[in-house]
């Protein structure tokens, strides 16, 4: 009995194991700038198994990180990003077409609970990030709760609105915008290019983001996916470009496997 038992809890960790290897996000490695400033992402596309030809409905998860090996640099928050560019892998399309979409500006000096309640319709996911707030000589940690809306596209392009809000050490929203664009070069297709304000005039600074895609929809009667992706070359990188205040910038890539579905015969 007591073999069995043993077995039993063997197997059962192992299968965990496995479980929590193919659920977690692939991390790029953590890069240093000459400002001290380290960048790292970590990108998630769910699931793995693809088609090879044909994209189909992803969730799509990206966690950034910035810390810093310079304290002194910005009183002890690393140098604030103004600018994030991620270019995801050729297979992968953002389609926003025919979704309900929401204005910036209902967003912008408010609660999520106010933002849900004016944009509801137009929500494509959720997150979370932390940031350093420095206010005269202490730094506070900040902990925020993000939430993802489809924006009034520009130019054509979609837009991604990410509303994020904290209530200590005082409530305070900010909303990133980020614009699609395809530039279809370098094994990468899709780009989001996103704009990020200074927090408290600079005195501040972003230190995680994590953010979780995925809706479903239906348009000219057809289920559609607002991320999907095809498994083109049994691989899908993503490449992310973080420019700081002072001008430096750092660029880690990650590649994330995925698995080619068997086509069926016509």
């Amino acid at each position: 009995m007591r073999k069995r038992l043993t077995s039993a809890v063997a197997i059962a960790v192992a299968l965990a194991v496995t479980t929590a290897g193919v659920a977690s996000a692939v991390r790029s490695p953590v890069l240093v700038g000459p400002d001290g400033n380290t960048q790292s992402i970590a990108v998630q596309i769910t699931p793995q198994k693809l088609s090879k030809k044909r994209a189909e409905p992803v969730k799509l998860n990206v966690k950034t990180a910035t810390t810093t090996t310079i304290p002194s640099a910005n009183n002890g928050a690393p140098i604030p990003a103004v600018e994030a560019i991620v270019d995801f892998a050729k297979g992968l399309k953002i389609f926003s077409k025919g979704y309900p979409t929401c204005d910036a500006s209902k967003l912008q000096n408010a609660s999520t609970e106010a933002a849900l309640q004016a944009c509801k319709r137009a929500k494509i996911g959720t997150g979370s990030g932390t940031a350093d707030l420095v206010v005269g000589t202490k730094i506070f940690p900040v902990t925020t709760a993000i939430t993802a809306f489809n924006g009034v596209p520009k130019g054509g392009k979609p837009v991604i609105l990410l509303h994020t809000y904290s209530q200590t050490p005082v409530q305070t929203t900010i909303v990133l915008i980020g614009t699609v664009s395809n530039i279809n070069r370098e094994g990468f297709g899709a780009r989001l290019d996103v704009e990020i304000p200074l927090i408290a005039g600079g005195q501040g600074a972003i230190t995680g983001f994590q953010v979780k895609i995925f809706k479903k929809f239906k348009y000219k009667g057809k289920v559609r996916s607002y991320v999907s992706s095809t498994c083109l070359k049994k691989k899908l990188k993503t490449r992310g470009q973080f420019i700081f205040r002072d001008g430096e910038s750092l660029t880690p890539s990650v590649t994330q496997k995925c698995v080619q579905k068997p086509e069926k015969k016509r």
